[in-house]
């Protein structure tokens, strides 16, 4: 018997232990690697969505520079065409204060004419 066992039993006994282990190992293996390769999936994932946020958080904040730049510019062109339109009027109150003193000196000269005797 004991003989059967050192010769059969047992050989084929660690035979088929080996086989099962390899067996459950290759089932085991696949969903081990299946879950690695999904953390690894989903780490890329972040890691890209990190860049893209650095990326886009990036464009926002050049995108906030050029408009605070176009809004001083545009508050500067107002400046410029507030003192533009200010100059225009003080001419304007300039000529029309020059065509209101013609007109009275032409008024003096009818005058002037009408006392000399001469007619227009």
């Amino acid at each position: 018997m004991q003989e059967f066992l050192n010769a059969v039993l047992y050989p084929s006994l660690f035979a088929f232990l080996g086989i099962a282990g390899t067996k459950f190992w290759d089932w085991v293996k696949p969903k081990s690697q299946i879950q690695n390769d999904n953390a690894d999936v989903k780490s890329k994932e972040l890691d890209n969505e990190i860049k893209s946020s650095e990326f886009y958080r990036n464009l926002l904040d050049d995108a906030t520079l050029r408009l605070d730049k176009a809004i001083i510019a545009i508050e500067d062109r107002d400046k410029r065409i507030e003192e533009r339109d200010e100059r225009i009027r003080q001419r304007d109150k300039k000529i029309d204060l020059l065509i209101d003193e013609i007109e009275t000196l032409t008024g003096e000269i009818r005058k002037y004419k009408q006392l000399n005797g001469k007619t227009e």
